[in-house]
């Protein structure tokens, strides 16, 4: 019995170890590289290393602050810089363009529908020239979905939900 078991075991190794490429995945065979392209705009940061802790010498033997190798993988960044200002101006630009939007659809002043020659405009143009009144009722009733609702304010300041 011990001699029929150890050769079944032979016998099983022996066919297990043929080699025979029945069962691989091999993927498509002459097939490019995969090339990504570069984002607009945007400049490719490899991947890297640097140490972070102090720059100085420490106490010889003190180890009271060790320096640490941090490894950050590669990324995308827009090439060019954006201060705080600018974007600043640009969250301002999209707030206004929002309300103004939604202003445009209930109050004829804020939509030019017409050119100069009385032809009509199909989408209207928002007018950035008409001042919003936030005291008005009328504005204020049209714009009250963009506000926080009275039990989720705080402080009770009337803020815009940036959710």
């Amino acid at each position: 019995m011990k001699k029929i078991i150890g050769l079944t075991v032979i016998l099983v190794l022996i066919t297990s170890c043929g080699g025979s490429d029945n069962g691989e995945l091999t993927g498509v065979p002459g097939r490019e590289k995969y090339f990504e392209p570069d984002p607009y705009g945007m400049v490719f940061i490899p991947q890297g290393s640097f140490n972070m802790g102090p720059s100085d010498q420490d106490v010889p033997w003190a180890e009271n602050v060790t320096a640490k190798t941090v490894t950050v993988e590669a990324f995308w960044m827009d090439e060019t810089e954006i201060t705080n200002n600018e974007y600043r101006q640009f969250v301002y630009w999209v707030r206004d363009s929002i309300i103004r939007r939604m202003l445009a659809a209930q109050i004829e002043d804020f939509a030019i529908s017409e050119d100069a020659f009385g032809n009509p405009i199909d989408p209207p143009y928002l007018n950035w020239e008409t001042k919003i009144d936030y005291k008005d009722e009328e504005v204020n009733n049209i714009l009250q979905e963009l506000y926080l609702q009275p039990n989720e304010r705080f402080f009770g300041r009337k803020e815009l939900d940036t959710r």
